[in-house]
């Protein structure tokens, strides 16, 4: 196993053989569309991840920002 510090070294990795990665789909569209990585299957395993919202704690939030919250469902800033 190889862990790599950015999504750029990954696919980079990927694409040269090295062996498969996993990356979001997000960060992955061009390089599919493109035709350089392929998705691969994965019944039966979850990769699933958690993300967090975080934000400076000596700071306001922004209306846009509240509204952000609201709408992804985090509780209430």
């Amino acid at each position: 196993m190889v862990e790599l510090a950015s999504t750029t070294a990954i696919k980079a990795a990927v694409a040269s053989g090295t062996g498969p990665g996993v990356l979001s789909r997000l960060a992955t569209h061009g390089d599919v569309q493109d035709g350089r990585l392929v998705i691969v299957p994965t019944e039966g395993l979850s990769l699933e991840r958690s993300i967090r919202v975080v934000w400076a704690d000596d700071r306001s939030l922004s209306s846009a920002a509240t509204r952000f919250l609201r709408l992804v469902g985090e509780p209430s800033a």
